[in-house]
């Protein structure tokens, strides 16, 4: 039985759900190819079922990877991303376990008021340590260089990570391009080569996961293989680098979703139900506020660049209605346990 909450939760994910037409019918695709990747499991269930292992040791810590835009529609990040990275915070401190959250200088006050708003404490380092259910901020250095130094750094002080999250966190191509959705390029020292933690994480056997929805963010380079024929700018960005805007870093898990939030919503009802405590999900009202909290701090929709309550151009009503049909599958889950 459990089994099919998983399967309905990778499903509301991945409501098909775009405005843009070149956009349209992506999330099947990409869903299809995640299913293809990871022994046609609910994937979801294979996260929770992962995590709940990764996070039963004494004294943990998630580490969660969010933030993205650009210096001129989206100099501050856009709202997703940090609103899920704040869910999944809220609920891992209910499990007594620490939340450190990276994101690059700019989008660090929206992240930081988004995890607020959602019910997570944010301290400085020293009070953090001192917290099993606190979350800290921290800016991720960008650039290449400067990245693997921060990344070396950061593993050697922080020993007890369980796991590494990457939502909605753009990375490079095999070329080494960073793209947006649209296969536009990124100046590579104006952002995070977060890719450069999710290598070094799996080679010290650490669990990494990671949402996207386009293509080009960590994580992706799980499916590539399946989506270069399939995905509109899987093998032609456009750009002068020919090479697809598919990332190529691989993880652990990779879970698509038509709005990277929806994913790590549905992630966060997997663990509840995974660890059978179907009261740690937080109300919608939390999840409403870390998006008034991302833009409180400066971001914007990614799609529209405007300062409003929606993601992706998916209205607030939007993302209640997705939010709702999450905790209905948990509500169904209590019934039937």
């Amino acid at each position: 039985m459990t089994q099919w909450y998983y399967e309905y939760l990778d499903q509301i994910a991945n409501l098909e759900f775009k405005k843009k037409p070149t956009q349209q019918g992506g999330t099947r695709l990409r869903y299809q190819a995640a299913r293809q990747a990871h022994g046609d499991a609910p994937l979801c269930g294979q996260i929770a079922q992962a995590l709940e292992q990764a996070i039963s040791r004494p004294d943990s810590t998630v580490v969660l990877v969010t933030g993205t835009g650009n210096p001129v529609w989206l100099p501050k990040g856009e709202t997703d991303g940090p609103p899920g990275v704040a869910l999944l915070c809220r609920v891992f401190g209910a499990l007594g376990v620490r939340s450190c959250v990276l994101t690059e200088a700019p989008f660090e006050d929206g992240v930081r008021r988004s995890v607020e708003a959602a019910g997570s404490p944010v301290l400085e380092p020293g009070a953090w340590q001192q917290r099993s259910n606190a979350a800290k901020v921290l800016a991720y250095p960008t650039g290449a260089e400067a990245g693997q130094r921060f990344v070396d750094a950061f593993l050697g002080q922080h020993t007890n990570i369980a796991a590494v999250f990457f939502i909605e966190k753009p990375g490079p191509n095999a070329h080494g391009i960073f793209h947006n959705s649209t296969g536009k390029p990124k100046a590579p020292d104006w952002v995070a080569h977060a890719h450069q933690l999710a290598d070094a994480a799996r080679a010290r056997g650490i669990l990494t996961v990671a949402v996207g929805d386009g293509g080009n963010e960590i994580g992706f380079g799980r499916l590539r293989s399946f989506l270069e024929a399939t995905h509109p700018y899987g093998r032609d960005c456009g750009c002068p680098c020919k090479g697809g805007i598919l990332n190529a870093t691989d993880v652990d898990y990779m879970l698509p979703a038509s709005v990277s939030n929806w994913g790590a919503y549905a992630i966060a009802a997997a663990l509840c139900i995974a660890l059978r405590r179907l009261d740690l999900m937080p109300e919608w009202d939390a999840a409403e506020a870390a998006i008034h909290g991302a833009l409180a701090g400066g971001a914007f929709d990614g799609y529209t660049g405007l300062a409003v309550p929606s993601v992706d151009d998916v209205s607030l009503d939007g993302n209640h209605a997705i939010f709702t049909l999450v905790r209905e599958v948990l509500q169904m889950a209590r019934l039937t346990a």
